[in-house]
């Protein structure tokens, strides 16, 4: 180990690893909620991993909130650029109602009923249905978000569809996924959503089978 010789990008990651150690992530002072201890926490590693510059995967159970500590996330990074909130239709009505309570600064356009993505900007917040999204993939494909959240994931754990060809074609500069059950069957289905937001991670298919 002595003797590793490593590139600039291998530095550089070390470096900015490093630099987490010092980093406290602050709630925004704009967000309508008390955050529980637990959700904090979950706020603060959702910014970190931002930071650093991979993708987060926030697994817990139902009803601890997902949500909101995901809302604190995009309004501390609102300011850089627009967000994209993808969920099952039944869900993203919900969102759009958690981001008028608990969010008053970002944004809302709903795509079910304005099918625009243009002069999108810092504090937009666009919220799509997983169908929305597959009929129109080559749209969102085309725009770059600064954030990109799959509500209830699990919709593209099989790697084959269309619907987790329209997610994986996304780009974004963070990426998170939130499912109360990111494993529902077997372990294929977390490789699918770990290659949406970290991908190669864990290695190709057949080597993670």
């Amino acid at each position: 180990v002595g003797e590793l010789k490593v590139d600039k990008a291998w530095r550089a990651q070390v470096e900015k690893l490093d630099a987490l150690a010092s980093f406290v992530p602050q709630v925004p002072s704009t967000l309508q909620a008390q955050l529980r201890d637990y959700q904090l926490e979950g706020f603060q590693w959702l910014a970190k991993l931002a930071q650093w510059g991979v993708g987060a995967c926030l697994a817990d159970d139902m009803g601890l909130g997902k949500t909101v500590q995901t809302l604190a996330l995009l309004v501390d990074r609102a300011p850089n650029g627009p967000a994209l909130v993808i969920a099952p239709i039944s869900v993203a009505m919900n969102w759009q109602s958690e981001v008028a309570r608990f969010a008053p600064t970002l944004k809302i356009r709903a795509y079910q009923q304005d099918r625009s993505l243009n002069d999108l900007g810092a504090f937009d917040i666009v919220i799509a249905s997983y169908g929305m999204l597959q009929q129109d993939a080559a749209a969102f494909a085309a725009q770059h978000w600064h954030s990109v959240v799959l509500d209830e994931a699990q919709v593209i754990k099989n790697a084959a569809t269309k619907r987790s060809q329209a997610a994986m074609a996304l780009t974004a500069d963070f990426k998170m996924i939130a499912s109360g059950t990111p494993v529902e069957n077997h372990l294929g289905e977390l490789w699918n959503l770990f290659r949406f937001i970290n991908p190669g991670l864990l290695g190709s298919k057949d080597n993670f089978a």
